[in-house]
């Protein structure tokens, strides 16, 4: 896939995320998966779009509130990103669950989360395109969610397993549609 949308938020990335170029990679490398998975399952376009982009907020000239897929959103949304990306963005992983923790659940709240397929794709690519080479298993990916969760201690325990769950869950509907 390529087009106008996707060569601007590669660049987008680069010029926010490339300070870091391990997030840098794992943006290109949650795209591209994004983008084979697309090739064989109906999606939206827009989700290559919120894959290179899911991750944005973490730049620190776009911290607002400190929670990056809400970052992420607002500052997409500001820039006149379509709709469906900023969505995506906004809740990608599952962010709803650890929103309240952030203190920003209303704020997250107000934007109309996509269900379905592109927010499971999205999930699923995110999921097998960790940082290092190769990426590592979505088992090792979730214990290093698992990790920083335990060092940040924001999130209660129970609310982590939560999303590790849903996020698994997501995983597994993607692959059962490329069965």
């Amino acid at each position: 896939m390529s087009g106008p949308a996707l060569a601007r938020a590669e660049a987008l990335v680069a010029e926010r995320l490339g300070h870091d170029p391990a997030l840098v990679q794992h943006s290109a490398r949650t795209a591209q998966r994004a983008a084979e998975l697309c090739r064989r399952i109906p999606a939206s376009r827009d989700v290559v779009v919120a894959a290179w982009l899911h991750d944005i907020g973490y730049s620190p000239s776009l911290r607002r509130t400190g929670f990056h897929p809400l970052d992420g959103a607002l500052y997409l949304m500001g820039q006149g990103w379509p709709d469906r990306v900023v969505r995506l963005v906004a809740h990608h992983s599952y962010a709803a669950l650890e929103a309240p923790f952030y203190g920003v659940a209303h704020h997250l709240g107000v934007i109309e989360m996509v269900p379905g397929r592109d927010a499971d794709i999205l999930i699923s690519a995110d999921l097998v395109s960790g940082s290092g080479d190769p990426a590592p298993p979505v088992e090792a990916r979730i214990e290093e969610m698992r990790q920083a969760d335990r060092e940040l201690g924001l999130v209660p325990v129970e609310v982590c397993e939560e999303r590790y769950s849903a996020l698994r869950e997501a995983h597994l509907r993607v692959k059962a549609l490329l069965a």
